[in-house]
């Protein structure tokens, strides 16, 4: 049982920056995958939806999350982000929040796309982006 699983208080949220092409991947989807070092995402064309699952890094497109993340991490995603606007036919580059549910007998975490909403970003004093205010 994945520490999500027995705490499952926090959403899991994915945060899709389409202007800067990154997505931010929260920290509670890093404990309900059980704190994988990689990750992979899938998009399933005709349900229009996003899976995520931990794997290793032999498996194709995986994506490393760095040691030093400490709860959510931002990773490059612009081909996927592409793929993801073509897909839903988002007219504009504002940044989205799509939540998702975790499936626990395949140990994924399934996103339906076409319930992103559309969002507003804070700023920590650094520049960094922040979770969604």
């Amino acid at each position: 049982m994945s520490q999500y699983e027995a705490f499952s208080a926090e959403p899991l949220m994915l945060t899709l920056c389409l202007e800067e092409n990154s997505i931010l991947v929260s920290k509670a989807i890093l404990e309900a995958l059980d704190t994988p070092k990689q990750v992979q995402m899938l998009i399933n064309d005709e349900r229009r939806t996003l899976l995520l699952k931990a794997c290793t890094v032999n498996n194709r497109e995986a994506v490393i999350i760095p040691q030093s993340s400490f709860g959510q991490f931002e990773m490059s995603g612009q081909a996927l982000l592409k793929r993801i606007r073509k897909l839903t036919g988002w007219a504009d580059n504002l940044p989205r929040v799509v939540y998702g549910e975790y499936v626990p007998q395949h140990k994924v975490i399934v996103f339906d796309l076409m319930l992103a909403r559309p969002v507003e970003l804070g700023m920590s004093l650094d520049g960094e982006t922040t979770r969604p205010s």
